[in-house]
């Protein structure tokens, strides 16, 4: 049986590496903070990272130049020169004389320009070019059996598609059909002619004849395989020197 002191040097040491081994002492710190509530700003983290955006904002780095007080001088030779090539590149300034011009110029209507434009109107005026067809057409009365309107309706009945099939549109249903194709000699030659565009009937004979094929024994391909199998042949190579039977009493 032994004591063992509280205030050992061995015991105090103990405790200490078992303090430093403890998860609960270890997480302590952060039990009794847990649920206190921390703002970031001030800290050291924050200032830097504001510090570092005033130093990349482009906002900050670029001077507005309306926050800058300065007097421009007029009569500076730059200003005046481009002054002068606006003056220069204005499309208003440029159509000023003509704008004023065009409302106080008279053309006269007996001007050669004048006359010869409507000379030209009236020349390339379809209503112009028609009116006197126009006006003409409506006196002229034609015969029904003139000569230009019989030969207008036997052209027309000529080119009609309806004309055309009139008597083939009769003729059907009235037709004498035959007892079977081979009386007709058209579906005859159709028949004949289908047969030789026929894929099917162009490769019947070979479809036929592909599955029979006769070699004879004699050939020389086939003697030459049948020694070159014998050659090879582990059947033929290996010979046994002899038979034995082992008896179960020996």
């Amino acid at each position: 049986q032994w004591t063992c002191l509280p205030d050992q040097n061995d015991v105090i040491q103990a405790r200490k590496a078992y303090d430093l081994q403890s998860d609960w002492l270890y997480k302590s710190d952060m039990e009794w903070i847990r649920g206190c509530g921390w703002m970031p700003n001030g800290s050291l983290d924050v200032k830097k990272v504001q510090k570092a955006q005033e130093i990349l904002s482009e906002r900050l780095y670029r001077q507005r130049p309306d926050t800058l007080k300065f007097t421009s001088i007029v009569d500076l030779p730059s200003i005046v020169q481009a002054k002068i090539n606006a003056d220069q590149l204005s499309n208003a300034k440029y159509k000023e004389a003509w704008e004023k011009d065009k409302l106080q110029i008279h053309v006269l209507p007996d001007t050669p320009e004048i006359l010869l434009a409507k000379s030209n109107a009236v020349n390339i005026s379809e209503k112009l070019y028609k009116e006197g067809w126009e006006g003409m057409k409506k006196s002229i009365h034609y015969h029904a059996d003139a000569v230009s309107i019989c030969s207008a309706k036997a052209s027309r009945n000529i080119a009609s598609d309806y004309k055309y099939k009139q008597l083939y549109r009769g003729q059907l249903g009235h037709h004498i059909g035959c007892r079977d194709i081979y009386d007709d000699p058209k579906m005859v030659w159709s028949m004949h002619v289908a047969k030789m565009q026929s894929d099917r009937e162009y490769k019947k004979n070979f479809e036929k004849t592909k599955t029979k094929f006769n070699i004879p024994v004699d050939m020389l391909d086939i003697l030459l395989a049948k020694k070159c199998q014998t050659l090879v042949s582990d059947i033929d190579y290996r010979q046994h020197l002899h038979k034995w039977t082992c008896l179960p009493d020996q």
